[in-house]
């Protein structure tokens, strides 16, 4: 491991450090860094910051990390926060010194006034250590919940796969195929949103009340960005679910679809969601069941009204997806409450 004195700190430039920022992302992360120009460059609300931590003798980048803004609501007030991402650092210089250094680095928009907050999602206890050490703690844990539409990939890892349990997955998979937890409402229309997210979804946005409350913004160019902009080789397809009563928006739920099978709702917002969000969710299931996929994943915090309709539609509680730690000059962002789900937690 190295010291701390062969190591420093700096601010990276986008367009000179473009090449080198790619390069440690690359090594530190399985397949090519795609969407880094997508984070960087395209983001709606704004540009973000990056630091990297570099060897003194050689010059060469040997970690870094990004704070990418975020549109959001605290208290229903709008504000604009970070969202802590590529955090990353080489084998060989894993020690608590260059994760605080740009831990504390992450800091700086914050203290400086150009951003309301910022906050981590780290997954394990590792990525805790920092925190740990800097004396803050989570504001809530998201867990991972499922729902299971097929069982072979579950069966053959337990039993093999043998010409005998062949019946046994057939038979499992009929099962699970009468499942249903659809609830018919009079005058409520679902159905795909075939192209681009728009101003209706931002007017929904904003009239979506929260209240001691910690939510990130739903406004049409954010969801343009992150479901219509992007493109990530691991994802087949992004459905979007649309509820309606009497020709209004009232709610919807965003479906991603990935490569090896499953699915993540990634979102789930907008009005009485009491009453629309399992009709939502019985059509997700509906359309990943269409898709052939293996299963469902839904993440929220504890707090999070999704965890109700996650539970009421099936899903079951997995293991903890990820700790949320905020950082905050002033302590209304630890008497809010965050409600957290996957749109939030991932970039």
């Amino acid at each position: 491991m190295h010291q701390s004195k062969d190591i420093a700190i700096r601010p990276a430039s986008l367009s000179k450090d473009r090449q080198e920022l790619i390069a440690v992302l690359e090594r530190n992360f399985p397949g090519p860094a795609t969407g880094f120009g997508w984070r960087h460059e395209e983001n709606p609300a704004g540009p973000g910051w990056s630091w990297v931590v570099y060897d003194r003798q050689s010059g060469s980048v040997r970690a870094m990390a990004s704070v990418f803004p975020r549109r959001a609501y605290v208290d229903g007030k709008p504000v604009v926060c970070g969202q802590v991402g590529e955090f990353a650092v080489d084998r060989g210089y894993r020690s608590l010194g260059p994760a605080l250094m740009l831990q504390r680095a992450t800091f700086h928009p914050v203290d400086t006034g150009e951003l309301a907050f910022c906050y981590d999602c780290p997954p394990h206890d590792r990525g805790m250590a920092t925190f740990v050490r800097l004396g803050m703690f989570s504001l809530c844990e998201v867990v991972r919940y499922t729902y299971l539409l097929r069982s072979d990939q579950y069966l053959t890892k337990k039993f093999g796969n043998g010409l005998w349990t062949k019946p046994l997955t057939t038979g499992a998979n009929v099962l699970l195929g009468m499942r249903r937890t659809s609830r018919e409402i009079a005058g409520l229309d679902i159905c795909l949103l075939p192209g681009k997210f728009g101003d209706e979804f931002t007017y929904l946005d904003t009239i979506v009340p929260s209240r001691d409350t910690i939510r990130t913004s739903r406004a049409a160019d954010l969801l343009n960005w992150r479901y219509r902009q992007r493109h990530d080789p691991e994802i087949s397809g992004v459905d979007v679910l649309v509820a309606r009563c009497s020709g209004e928006l009232v709610a919807f739920l965003i479906v991603v679809a990935y490569r090896h099978g499953r699915a993540s709702i990634s979102d789930l917002f907008g009005q009485r969601l009491e009453e629309v969000g399992l009709p939502l969710l019985s059509e997700a299931i509906a359309v990943c069941r269409r898709k052939k996929l293996i299963g469902i994943d839904g993440c929220c915090s504890e707090k999070s009204e999704l965890q109700k309709l996650l539970k009421a539609a099936g899903f079951r509680a997995r293991e903890r997806a990820a700790r949320v730690v905020g950082y905050a000059r002033s302590n209304v962002y630890e008497l809010a409450s965050w409600s957290a789900r996957h749109a939030e937690i991932y970039i």
